[in-house]
């Protein structure tokens, strides 16, 4: 007769619950700090065209990335891109 020993499923399924959690939060800072990286080192006061476009060209690869890991913290952080535009568009400064 066998017996079903949850306790050794529980303990892998926490450990894999625990890597994936780990695996998913690294790829999301190193994401973060090659975004910031680039617009760092891309989007000066002398920036071109050229510069914009690869700036975009890399930080859509790495957003796809984010979409890929967590699709929660992608739909977050293009809301709050979205956020940001239209509060720069709708600048309510009054200027005298």
């Amino acid at each position: 007769m066998t017996t079903c020993n949850k306790n050794d499923d529980n303990i892998e399924s926490t450990f894999i619950q625990f890597s994936r959690t780990l695996l998913n939060t690294f790829v999301l800072l190193v994401v973060i700090t090659l975004v910031l990286a680039l617009k760092n080192r891309l989007l000066s006061e002398g920036t071109t065209l050229f510069y914009t476009t690869l700036f975009i060209i890399g930080a859509t690869i790495l957003f796809t990335i984010i979409g890929t890991v967590n699709n929660y913290v992608y739909s977050q952080l293009v809301l709050g891109m979205g956020m940001a535009v239209g509060l720069q568009i709708m600048d309510w400064r009054i200027n005298k």
